[in-house]
């Protein structure tokens, strides 16, 4: 089924529904799914994750197992 057909059969099923609770939080899912979560970070967080990102760019990165070998005396 192609996403225009579910959209149409959902709009279907959705006009059936009258239960006003459902409603009420099929709205929560799709304000929530507008919502980028990205573009409530702070500008400082938002400046590490670009840092973050460009280290990752030019490899300057270590792999989850270098990590995990370095600190399993805590661990």
């Amino acid at each position: 089924m192609n996403l225009e057909a579910r959209k149409y059969q959902f709009i279907q099923e959705l006009a059936k529904v009258e239960d006003e609770r459902i409603l009420e939080k099929l709205e929560l899912v799709l304000k929530a799914n507008q919502n980028d979560w990205f573009d409530e970070l702070s500008e400082s967080e938002k400046n590490e994750i670009q840092i973050g990102i460009d280290q990752a760019e030019k490899g300057e990165v270590v792999s989850h197992e270098d990590v995990m070998k370095r600190f399993s005396k805590w661990h």
